[in-house]
This record gives C-alpha cells, structure tokens and sequence, in this order.
C-alpha cells in the first residue's frame, strides 16, 4: 500500500492520508479483516507524524472504514451482516439506551455490582437481551413519567388528580426503587 503524500499540495497531510488509506481499502488492498499498518509505520512511510497517521485511523474509524481493537490494531472493517458489525451495533445500541436512562428523571443513580469473574465478551445474543432489557426499561420510565407530568398539569390546571395512595413503590427490573406521590 503506498502511502507517499505530495508535500506541494495544498491539501493538508492528514487528508492525503485518509484519502490515500481509504482508497486502498476501497480497492481491497488490504482486504476486509487485514490489519493495517501499526501506526509508527504507517507514520513512516508517509513521512509524517504518528499523531497525523492516529487521527486518520479515527476519521476513518468514524466512518466505519476500519475498526481499532485496543492492543490488537486497526483492521479493515468487514463486510455488513458479520457478527463482529452486529456486535458493534448492539454495543452502540446499548450505549445509546444506557445514556437516555441516566438522562431520564426518577431513576436513582445504581452501581454495577461485580460478580467476581474477569471481563469476557459477550455473546451477540446477551448484548441483544441487553438491549431489550434496557430498551423495556425506558418505556416504562417514559410511561411513568408522562403521568407524573400530566397529573402535575391537571394540578397546574384546577382538576383533581384521580384519588391514588399518598405513597407507594414499585421495584424496578434493576433493583431501583422508584417513589411515587
């Protein structure tokens, strides 16, 4: 793969080089799955800096192009519908839900408890029930907060709340306890 750069153009380096790396791999060279050069290398052979060579890694990793695998290297992306891509997905998925449950009001803020065994990677069908989990999660937290809402907006309004208990809980699937008034 040629990764020489024109030092006269008036495109910056870093740009040449993502340019340069995605059109080899659009090429197939290298091949979905190849490793691409480790960074210092791949710095040397365009004759810059491995800071430049780093940040077209992660264009290129924005764009889906290739993929990093920290201590491992950055690989050519595979094709859609591979387990990896799936994996990625849920995980992206997961990440999303998990930051609109900490954003939602009414969930108390619960740690992660440590089962004791060392990090794994999980199976496609554990990140799914993850997600659905999560994604259950928030429903029922949308759910209840509309009410809240609308009960505090007939309040706002002069219409009575319909008669509900003073005080009563409801355990979440995660263990939080959720007050309602």
């Amino acid at each position: 793969m040629q990764l020489q750069l024109d030092r006269d153009s008036g495109v910056p380096l870093g740009t040449q080089l993502t340019w340069r790396l995605r059109s080899a791999i659009e090429r197939g060279e290298p091949a979905p799955g190849d490793k691409l050069p480790s960074l210092r290398d791949a710095a040397s052979a365009a004759g810059v800096n491995v800071n430049t060579v780093r940040a077209a890694y992660a264009k290129l990793e924005s764009a889906g192009v290739v993929t990093t695998e920290q201590g491992r290297g950055t690989f050519v992306a595979r094709a859609a519908g591979d387990e990896s891509d799936r994996r990625s997905g849920l995980r992206d998925e997961i990440a999303r839900l998990e930051a609109e449950l900490v954003s939602l009001p009414l969930l108390p803020h619960s740690g992660a408890e440590s089962s004791g065994r060392g990090a794994r990677l999980l199976s496609v069908e554990e990140l799914e029930a993850a997600r659905d989990l999560l994604a259950e999660r928030v429903a029922e937290l949308r759910g209840a907060r509309a009410e809240i809402v609308e009960r505090l907006r007939d309040e706002r309004r002069g219409t009575p709340a319909p008669r509900t208990p003073a005080r009563r809980s409801s355990s979440s699937r995660a263990g939080a306890r959720v007050r309602w008034t």
